[in-house]
């Protein structure tokens, strides 16, 4: 089973693309040290894919905060 290629995606997108591949997101970080405000988690985009398990991905996921100023 290929991982599909998610990187730039946002999170929401890559979790759509990688589950109707088969794919699971076991965890997902954020590089340092801007963080997404609660609720904005989806919005970040992968930087990093790295397989964890069977059919499961772990993802580095880069914050850039177009929102607030």
């Amino acid at each position: 089973m290929t991982v599909p290629d998610c990187l730039g995606l946002t999170l929401a997108e890559a979790r759509r693309l990688l589950a109707a591949s088969g794919w699971q997101v076991h965890n997902y970080s954020f590089t340092g040290p801007l963080r997404p405000v609660p609720g904005e988690e989806e919005e970040g985009r992968v930087v990093r894919l790295r397989l964890v398990g069977a059919g499961q991905v772990d993802l580095v996921l880069a914050y850039v905060d177009t929102h607030h100023q």
